[in-house]
Parts: C-alpha cells; sequence; structure tokens
C-alpha cells in the first residue's frame, strides 16, 4: 500500500490548498505509467474506485498529518471514468458522522464530477491496517 500512497503522492501537482469555508483541494495527474492503472484494463485504462478512495486517504493523511485507517465508505457515486493524463481535482471537507470522523469528497475532470465519497476514517494505530 505504501507504493500506491507514494506513486499518488508524486502525482500531485503542487500543494494542497484550503478554503475559507474548511475545504481541502488538491490537483492530481496521473500518467500513463503509474501503477494504479496497472491491469484496469489493458489497452483502456480506467483509474479504478480503490484508487480513487486511496487518493482521498493519502491526501488526508498528508494534510492531518497522521495515519488514518478506512472504516466505512458510507456512500459512493463513481460518474465518469478517469484517463491517464487527466487532470483530476480532489475536494475533501471533515464531517463527523456518528461520533466517526468522515470526509465528503469529490474528483473532478475536465468534464466534470467524475466521484463522489462519503467516508468514515479513525486514526490508524500501531498494528493497523
Amino acid at each position: 500500500m505504501d507504493l500506491l500512497k507514494t506513486a499518488i503522492h508524486l502525482s500531485a501537482s503542487g500543494p494542497a490548498r484550503e478554503t475559507e469555508t474548511g475545504v481541502f483541494t488538491q490537483s492530481y495527474t496521473f500518467t500513463p505509467d503509474f501503477v494504479g492503472f496497472s491491469g484496469h484494463f489493458p489497452g483502456y485504462p480506467v483509474l479504478p474506485a480503490f484508487m480513487q478512495v486511496l487518493t482521498v486517504l493519502t491526501m488526508a493523511e498528508e494534510i492531518q498529518r497522521r495515519p488514518l485507517a478506512l472504516i466505512s465508505i458510507i456512500k459512493a457515486k463513481f460518474r465518469m471514468e478517469i484517463h491517464p493524463g487527466s487532470e483530476v481535482t480532489v475536494q475533501y471537507r471533515e464531517r463527523i458522522m456518528k461520533g466517526e470522523t468522515g470526509f465528503e469528497a469529490t474528483l473532478t475532470i475536465g468534464e466534470g464530477l467524475a466521484a463522489s465519497l462519503l467516508l468514515t476514517f479513525s486514526e490508524r494505530g500501531h498494528g493497523s491496517v
């Protein structure tokens, strides 16, 4: 998993920004040789849903400066395919949902909204996955 997170980090197009309303924004460009496209799908590469969720997690860990563990995916809508070379803008804001830290996130490409996610996380302790 560290290899994937490192690849995501290296795909960032500059530092993350925070808006006045507490929304964090980061842009990524995933090149054709990005490990996340490997095998998904030969001849027609598409960024897998797992990699989209992992991008939000990686971004949040970098901003929060602490390791996080995914607890649940409350809601996920994948509306558009993300292909190599697309600039992907990830936005998220923190929410507390039923006592758990959650993130409401979107992934946007030039054509519009690619995905919307509602995820819960906890701080990852020693021995957590």
